[in-house]
């Protein structure tokens, strides 16, 4: 059984966290913290169950009708899984920016208000302004969009649909940022904005980043997950998993042995 790292600042925990779809069974016994205000990157070759780690922290695996969990995950010390837990409000606090950017077919001022909009108290214009303004800022886009901001979000190019995919989540006010392969489709200087940006956002955020790129995680993340069929094979500080990893098989994967 892997151990817990001895963390004490633990924004999301999962101990013996297990995942099925039906009798498929795509996590096996996770266990490991995510720290508050850092960066937790994942990594592992495809099929290894990340993005299924991810997607159970904000219960997207939910819709599928056959999913069932064992073990605890937590958010701040609260079982995700309970029956009183609201999947929605859970989504409030827990935000997530796919591989493929999807920006609503709305001008790029309404694809940040729309989350903000849907409450029960929809913030005055003067409000929705400057969390416009804001959101965008730390999503590194708004001088790009700063005088376009009626223009349709579909006619930016691909890294800015996925900042303004971002700029959207921030302006929920997440807690916690998922992001699974955020860059898999941009360019070198898409990619390296939205690394800036997710290294500045983690003063106010906990971000787990799932990513193919092993360099990006060596960039970025401050500890790394290795997981590997299901299994994490290895979790501690990024540095120290890519240069004197514990188990050969991480060493294996970070040098490209396989994956």
């Amino acid at each position: 059984m892997h151990a817990p790292l001895p963390t004490t600042d633990a924004k999301i925990t999962a101990h013996e966290f297990c995942l099925f779809f039906g009798k498929i069974q795509a996590l096996r016994n996770i266990t490991l913290d995510v720290r508050r205000n850092s960066i937790l990157g994942i990594i592992g070759p495809s099929g290894s169950g990340k993005t299924s780690f991810l997607r159970a922290i904000n219960r997207l695996n939910d819709l599928h009708p056959a999913c069932h969990t064992e073990g605890l995950l937590q958010l701040d010390q609260t079982d995700i899984y309970h029956p009183q837990c609201d999947p929605v409000a859970l989504r409030k606090r827990i935000g997530m920016v796919f591989a493929l950017p999807i920006p609503l077919p709305l001008n790029i001022y309404e694809n940040v208000v729309y989350g903000p909009r849907l409450g029960h108290h929809c913030p005055p214009r003067a409000e929705l302004d400057m969390l416009v303004e804001r959101s965008l800022r730390a999503a590194f886009l708004w001088d790009e969009v700063k005088d376009r901001l009626h223009t349709s979000g579909l006619r930016l190019s691909g890294g800015q649909q996925q900042r303004l995919c971002l700029a959207r989540v921030l302006a929920m006010q997440a807690e916690v940022i998922l992001l699974d392969e955020p860059c898999s489709g941009l360019d070198p200087i898409s990619t390296a904005k939205i690394e800036e940006a997710l290294t500045t956002l983690k003063a106010q955020h906990t971000i787990v980043l799932v990513t193919n790129n092993t360099k990006q995680a060596a960039r970025v993340a401050d500890e790394t997950a290795f997981f590997l069929m299901g299994e994490l094979v290895e979790h501690g500080p990024t540095q120290k998993l890519f240069t004197v990893p514990d188990d050969p098989r991480t060493n294996d994967y970070v040098t490209g042995r396989f994956g």
